[in-house]
C-alpha cells in the first residue's frame, strides 16, 4: 500500500512525550511522562495544561471536553475538568492499580485501560481494566506481558491490545457486559522493544508506534503488514489522527523528545466519546 512517508517536526524539547489526544477545538495535547505535565500545543508554542502528579502515560478527552489521564507513577485513573484534578480509581482488590498506561472509551462512556506494571514474558502479570466513569473497576483480561496501547474497532465489537514484551498485537471480542473474550493473535511486531500506542483509520487499518525500531507499522484489518512510516526517531511512543480533515497523523517520539506530523493519505477513525464531534 503506497503512503506518503514525508514527516514534519512540529515541536521538540519535551520530556518523554506520549499519549497524544485532542480537545473539542481540535487542539493537540500530549503527556510528558518524565515531567508530570499534560501539555497543549498551540500555534504560539507549547503550554503546560495540568500536572498529573508524577508520571502521566495516557490521556484522552471525553465528549464533554473533560480530560482523563492514566497516571502510571501514582497508579491512578484521573479526571480533569479544567479546574479540579480528581481520582476516579486507584486500586483494585485491595492493591494499587498496575501503573495505568493507555486508555480508550467504549461508546457507552466506560473505559478500557491497560495496566502493565513491570510485567514481561517471564512474569506475565499485566492486565486490562474496565472502568465506569463513577470509578467501578474490574479486571477483564490478565496474564499479559506488558499490555500497552489499545483501540476499539469501528463497531466497538472488538478491542486491539498491544502486548509489547511478546512483540504481538492481540484481538479480543467485547461482550455485552464489557468483559473480554479471547484473545486471538492479530499481528506480530518483531524487533526493537515492541509495539506501543496505536490509532485506526476509517478503513480499519492500524497504525502502531514501534518503540525501538523507529517506525510506525501499518496493518490491515486482516493483520497483514501493509506499510511502514517514519517516526522521527528510534523510540516512537504513540500516534493519533487529527487536523480539520482527520488526515494528519501525529507521532510522539522520545529519542528526540518531539512531536511529528505525517499525512499518509488516510482519514483517521474518530474515537468514541470524541469531543470533536
Amino acid at each position: 500500500m503506497a503512503m506518503d512517508t514525508r514527516i514534519e517536526l512540529i515541536a521538540d524539547g519535551f520530556a518523554f512525550p506520549e499519549g497524544p489526544c485532542f480537545d473539542a477545538d481540535g487542539a493537540l495535547y500530549f503527556v510528558q511522562c518524565d515531567s508530570g505535565w499534560v501539555t497543549k500545543l498551540t500555534a504560539a508554542g507549547a503550554e503546560n495544561y495540568v500536572h498529573s502528579g508524577k508520571t502521566p502515560n495516557g490521556a484522552v478527552f471525553d465528549e464533554t471536553n473533560v480530560l482523563w489521564i492514566a497516571e502510571a507513577g501514582t497508579n491512578q485513573l484521573l479526571r480533569y475538568d479544567g479546574s479540579e484534578l480528581r481520582e476516579i480509581a486507584g486500586s483494585w482488590g485491595g492493591k494499587p492499580l498496575q501503573r495505568p498506561n493507555d486508555l480508550a472509551f467504549h461508546p457507552d462512556g466506560t473505559i478500557f485501560m491497560t495496566g502493565p506494571a513491570h510485567s514481561n514474558a517471564e512474569s506475565p502479570t499485566g492486565v486490562v481494566y474496565h472502568v465506569t466513569r463513577a470509578g467501578d473497576l474490574r479486571v477483564v483480561a490478565d496474564g499479559l506481558a506488558f499490555p500497552n496501547g489499545l483501540a476499539l474497532t469501528a463497531d466497538a465489537s472488538q478491542l486491539y491490545v498491544v502486548e509489547t514484551n511478546r512483540h504481538q498485537v492481540l484481538l479480543y471480542e467485547i461482550a455485552d457486559d464489557r468483559s473480554l473474550e479471547g484473545p486471538e493473535p492479530f499481528a506480530e511486531m518483531p524487533g526493537g522493544v515492541g509495539g506501543d500506542g496505536m490509532a485506526l483509520d476509517a478503513d480499519g487499518n492500524l497504525y502502531i508506534a514501534h518503540y525501538g525500531m523507529g517506525e510506525i507499522a501499518v496493518f490491515s484489518a486482516e493483520g497483514e503488514r501493509i506499510a511502514t512510516l517514519p517516526a522521527g526517531g528510534a523510540r516512537p511512543t504513540n500516534v493519533a489522527f487529527g487536523g480539520d480533515d482527520m488526515r494528519d497523523l501525529y507521532v510522539t517520539e522520545t529519542e528526540t523528545g518531539a512531536v511529528y506530523r505525517l499525512r499518509p493519505g488516510a482519514e483517521g477513525l474518530r474515537l468514541f466519546c470524541d469531543p470533536r464531534g
